[in-house]
């Protein structure tokens, strides 16, 4: 459900921010997103990493990386994205913006404002704080849907796994409920 709605806010905002805490899922989820909403735009959909980014790392830098955009004589790197972007249209990931924020708030507010064919979804600790932001909190799990990852994936290296409830049910609220908690523990078992 939650891919869905997700791509239906990308319909209707040029910015959307997933918003959770770590190991929640915000990048499975934009990746999920990105993949199912990829065909809508005729350039694709494109990923940049923002976490191996020094704390004032160039996330115009990365995003240049990823699209492949050379730095002109005289011109700025984010200058030279917002020219290559202006005319394209494509769906761009800004993922781990949460150490980069103000960089990366400052990139996305430029390609919002002069870039009408792209569209980007961020994921980050934190929203953005730019005009025109769609937050979507990613929240973790509830105990259902973790318990049911939890067995998947105990299966997945002990396919002979034979859950015990109250086990699995207390270990994934130890986790809180976050998926890459659960993915962790899960492979111990």
């Amino acid at each position: 459900p939650a891919i869905g709605a997700v791509s239906a806010a990308l319909r209707t905002a040029p910015l959307v921010t997933l918003v959770g805490v770590g190991g929640v899922g915000k990048t499975r989820l934009a990746i999920e997103v990105a993949s199912r909403e990829r065909d809508r735009f005729a350039d694709g959909a494109w990923l940049t990493e923002l976490a191996p980014l020094a704390d004032n790392g160039s996330v115009a830098h990365a995003v240049a990386a990823a699209l492949g955009v050379q730095q002109r004589h005289g011109g700025s790197i984010e200058q030279a994205v917002v020219e290559y972007l202006a005319a394209r249209s494509l769906l761009l990931v800004l993922d781990n913006c949460e150490h980069v924020l103000d960089a990366a708030a400052r990139l996305a507010q430029r390609l919002v404002g002069q870039c009408p064919g792209v569209v980007v979804l961020a994921t980050s600790r934190e929203p953005l704080g730019v005009d025109g932001e769609q937050v979507w909190p990613v929240p973790p799990l509830p105990l259902p849907d973790a318990a049911a990852l939890f067995v998947l994936r105990a299966r997945a290296t002990r396919p002979d796994f034979d859950p015990d409830e109250q086990a699995v049910a207390e270990i994934c609220r130890r986790v809180d409920g976050l998926p890459l908690g659960i993915e962790l523990a899960a492979a111990r078992t």
